[in-house]
């Protein structure tokens, strides 16, 4: 894509985005997006059609195992991530509020065998909570209103089964500097909030290139 079509690109949704917050809907762009992706008249800037670099560097670090294990994707997309972890042997639930990126997904992937499933964040079925042993937080977050940050991120930690785990990938920025755009960063602060619903933090990996980055593992222990 050209500079100068990438500007109008990211212009048009952030158009979109606030138009929807407007109207009180925090994640009612997203659909728009992927809609207008398919029809020929917008493009999904952050759909790379591969798993995240992020991920998948951390995941073959780790050895990561999913043989008999569940994992949950939020905001999976195009499916990308979503097939990637269940690479790793995992039973993969991946969902999306869009669901034009749902249809997406089961048309790119015909034989997945991920369960792709349109559903709302801030709306989700009941019974998912605690059900993962892993979570896949890619930049879901960042993407809200600030505001929803810590409901949001005490409705995924929620998600989290006992001895489970959390990968966030996101942005990241100092706690004193403001958050502004989409995605906008995350800090300490809001990653604390993890903490305060009973995960704790195992890692943090941080980037910079083209700018500032975090991978942050979190854990629920076993309740006795």
């Amino acid at each position: 894509m050209a500079d100068d079509d990438r500007k109008e690109t990211i212009n048009n949704i952030g158009k979109l985005i606030r138009d929807s917050w407007d109207k009180g809907e925090p994640a009612g762009w997203f659909e728009e997006v992927y809609a207008n992706a398919v029809s020929g008249t917008g493009v999904v800037p952050w759909a790379f059609m591969q798993p995240s670099e992020m991920f998948t560097e951390w995941a073959q670090a780790t050895n990561l195992d999913g043989e008999d294990k569940t994992a949950l994707v939020v905001g999976c997309g195009l499916g990308d991530d979503a097939e990637g972890l269940a690479g790793y042997g995992f039973n993969v639930t991946a969902f999306d509020i869009s669901h034009t990126a749902i249809k997406q997904c089961k048309e790119r992937f015909p034989k997945t065998t991920v369960t792709y499933q349109q559903a709302d964040l801030l709306n989700l079925p009941d019974e998912w909570r605690g059900k993962f042993d892993f979570v896949l937080e890619n930049r879901t977050i960042q993407a809200l209103p600030f505001d929803l940050a810590e409901r949001v991120i005490s409705i995924i930690s929620g998600l989290v089964a006992d001895d489970g785990r959390v990968l966030v990938l996101c942005h990241g920025r100092d706690p004193e500097q403001e958050a502004t755009g989409i995605p906008w960063a995350l800090s300490s602060t809001e990653l604390a909030y993890f903490e305060q619903n009973g995960l704790k933090q195992i890692a943090l990996d941080e980037f910079d290139d083209n700018f500032r980055r975090f991978r942050v593992v979190f854990q629920r222990d076993t309740q006795e």
